[in-house]
């Protein structure tokens, strides 16, 4: 992990949130609105690694696609070294999304299996019009190479069928650096993968981050996964940002009790005697009450009814960068988290 605290940002979020209706039926009749990010503020600097936790549905992929403009925030603005891009069109947007790639969770279905790995991987170079086929073959033996799929000249003919679930993977991300990005978005590159499998992606990704100078972030489930590979975390749950800050401190020091959760969910070997348990999530869900109080209160077992049901809690500063979004925050003041 690289010492970033100095570096510029190059991509904010400020008070993005996403909703959707969900489909009607003779039952329950119209669509209710289901808000999948809420006003979610963070930043990535230049050259990090920054990793967004949180379990299924917590609004992850979301944040994901809404950052490389595979959909459109409702509410608040996407700056991109300080440009706008929320509303990006035409020309604009096709440049910015030369800038910003995505690899996506699931390798079986981001290739196409009628496409040699070359043509999978040299497409976003024909479809942007860079360089001769020539130049396109040079690249793409560079970047499988980078992805760790060596000698590249091995797979360039072969076909998706004919690789295993991590060599997918890496070609994957091979088609996504083929254009050199200054942000590169992973969503659970590791999930349908082994653990080998899963640490030798990890070292590719900080391989692209080291030498390409890339931004990353990791999105993930995985406190470990999380721990291993990232700079700073975010902590998100059902679309709530919860807690951020550089990932040693928050998960050897979590204050949310969400992610305390999280910490306790992560299966432990060897030492796990010393390990902490938090014990703050409760075994079932209290019943639903306004909308107005903490977004964690229906789980948490550390919640004051009258308090947490009623109030949104404050962002509170722990020290250096890691903030929490609780009322029972300890050694902590109350701060503004805009991005």
């Amino acid at each position: 992990m690289s010492d970033n605290h100095e570096k510029k940002t190059i991509l904010q979020l400020k008070g993005v949130s996403r909703f959707y209706r969900t489909r009607g039926n003779v039952f329950r009749g119209g669509g209710r609105l289901v808000v999948a990010l809420n006003e979610i503020n963070l930043s990535l600097r230049q050259g990090e690694i920054f990793g967004l936790v949180g379990e299924s549905g917590s609004g992850k992929t979301t944040c994901g696609r809404l950052i490389v403009r595979l959909e459109e925030a409702d509410q608040g603005s996407i700056r991109l070294n300080g440009d706008d891009i929320t509303h990006l069109r035409g020309k604009k947007l096709k440049e910015y999304r030369r800038r910003v790639q995505m690899v996506f969770q699931d390798p079986y279905q981001s290739l196409n299996p009628q496409v040699t790995i070359a043509d999978s991987v040299a497409e976003p170079l024909i479809t942007n019009k860079l360089g001769s086929p020539l130049d396109h073959m040079e690249r793409v033996l560079k970047v499988l190479k980078t992805a760790g799929l060596s000698p590249a000249e091995d797979y360039v003919y072969r076909f998706p069928h004919q690789l295993s679930g991590g060599q997918r993977q890496r070609v994957a991300i091979a088609r996504a650096i083929v254009l050199e990005p200054s942000l590169l978005v992973a969503d659970e590159p590791t999930s349908m993968l082994d653990a080998s499998y899963s640490a030798q992606i990890f070292e590719i990704l900080q391989g692209v981050r080291d030498k390409m100078g890339a931004t990353i972030m990791f999105i993930t489930h995985s406190m470990a996964s999380a721990r291993y590979l990232c700079d700073r975390i975010g902590v998100i749950y059902r679309g709530h940002m919860v807690e951020q800050g550089p990932a040693e401190q928050v998960i050897s020091s979590p204050r949310h009790p969400y992610t305390k959760a999280l910490i306790d969910a992560t299966p432990k070997f060897g030492r796990s005697a010393q390990v902490p348990t938090y014990n703050t999530l409760l075994a079932a869900e209290r019943p639903a009450t306004s909308q107005v109080g903490c977004p964690f209160f229906r789980r948490c077992a550390l919640a004051e009814r009258l308090l947490c049901a009623g109030t949104y809690p404050p962002w509170r500063r722990v020290g250096g960068e890691q903030v929490a979004l609780c009322h029972f925050v300890e050694d902590s003041e109350a701060v503004s988290v805009a991005g």
